[in-house]
């Protein structure tokens, strides 16, 4: 079976970060809050775990088991990594995906 592709972008939305093409399902997604910091964009480790820590204890209720939830979105490729690139990969293995960033 193939894996489904989805493509990231920049979001057109001035309030947004990012958005998630999803063809197969005829969505587009956007999501992370534009201007604020989230897990990749912290260089300092101690404040990046702090930061990360607080993250999840405000959002720890959100549906991040559902591909198409804009905090699915957030939590594995803004938060879950240290980089972009690892947070990338880390929505791709949780969710049987493909993305390709644009």
């Amino acid at each position: 079976m193939t894996k489904d592709t989805f493509y990231l972008r920049k979001s057109t939305r001035k309030d947004k970060k990012w958005s998630m093409e999803m063809p197969s399902f005829g969505h587009t997604h956007h999501f992370g809050q534009a201007n604020a910091r989230d897990r990749t964009t912290i260089k300092n480790p101690t404040e990046r775990m702090k930061a990360w820590k607080s993250y999840q204890a405000r959002h720890r209720k959100d549906p991040i088991g559902d591909v198409h939830s804009p905090a699915a979105l957030s939590w594995y490729i803004l938060w879950s990594a240290d980089t972009l690139s690892q947070g990338i990969k880390n929505y791709e293995r949780k969710f049987n995906v493909k993305v390709v960033k644009k």
